[in-house]
């Protein structure tokens, strides 16, 4: 069983309803070894000297609870927005104490059209590209508002040749269970074209938010694919169960 959840944000992040301490306090209730605070760092809201200051008071929090809390693993991670338009500020980051970095596309068209839906996804492939990040966010989020079913498997392969390339690994992300009634970010057929092209390991999160979202339905699919699942710390890979 993934006793983990790698995709958390508390109030740190702009738009968490958490505490870091109720958190661990529910995933040591759930049984799980591993928590990743994946807090947001937008770039286009805040500047990289208030970022950093922003992580060191994080990173003080993270290591106070740790201390409390020993019988679980917390993993300092953050969720970097659109890494192609901020390569310098990444670079930057990957300098901190971290032992995962989420690199995610927030940026959707205002309304539905075809050609902003594809440059949803070419701001990803520039991403991955460039790399410097770990785990790739709800690659297809833009589920979320649009339909971009007529999106090709070429462009996802694109996607993934060069993630595999820069050992950049699938995050599942269980949300979209409870946004779009689905099951992940990415859907089945995405997953199962990752692997596909090659691709083999995987994080899963909840992207949770509130306290009744951490861990959901990650339990449900975390045994479902036959992938190489596991966690990031000191940003190496390792493998869980």
């Amino acid at each position: 069983m993934y006793l983990a959840d790698t995709h958390v944000h508390s109030i740190f992040s702009f738009d968490g309803e958490q505490t870091m301490e109720s958190v661990l306090k529910k995933a040591i209730y759930l049984k799980l070894k591993y928590i990743a605070f994946t807090e947001h760092v937008d770039m286009d809201k805040i500047n990289l000297r208030q970022a950093i200051n922003r992580y060191k008071v994080y990173e003080e929090e993270v290591n106070s609870l740790q201390e409390k809390y020993p019988n679980i693993k917390i993993i300092k991670g953050m969720e970097f927005s659109n890494p192609e338009k901020y390569k310098t500020e990444l670079i930057e980051f990957n300098k901190l104490n971290l032992d995962y970095i989420i690199g995610s596309n927030h940026i959707f068209p205002k309304e539905f059209s075809k050609e902003g839906i594809l440059n949803y996804y070419k701001n990803i492939l520039e991403s991955v590209k460039f790399g410097y990040f770990d785990t790739l966010g709800h690659i297809d989020y833009i589920k979320k508002f649009y339909d971009d079913s007529f999106i090709t498997n070429d462009i996802y392969e694109e996607i993934f040749y060069y993630m595999i390339k820069n050992n950049i690994s699938l995050e599942i992300n269980t949300s979209a269970k409870r946004r779009i009634k689905t099951n992940t970010f990415p859907n089945e057929k995405v997953i199962n074209l990752y692997k596909g092209c090659g691709g083999k390991t995987v994080t899963f999160g909840s992207d949770a938010h509130r306290l009744n979202e951490l861990y959901d339905n990650v339990e449900n699919n975390s045994d479902k694919y036959n992938l190489v699942k596991g966690i990031y710390l000191n940003r190496k890979f390792k493998y869980i169960k």
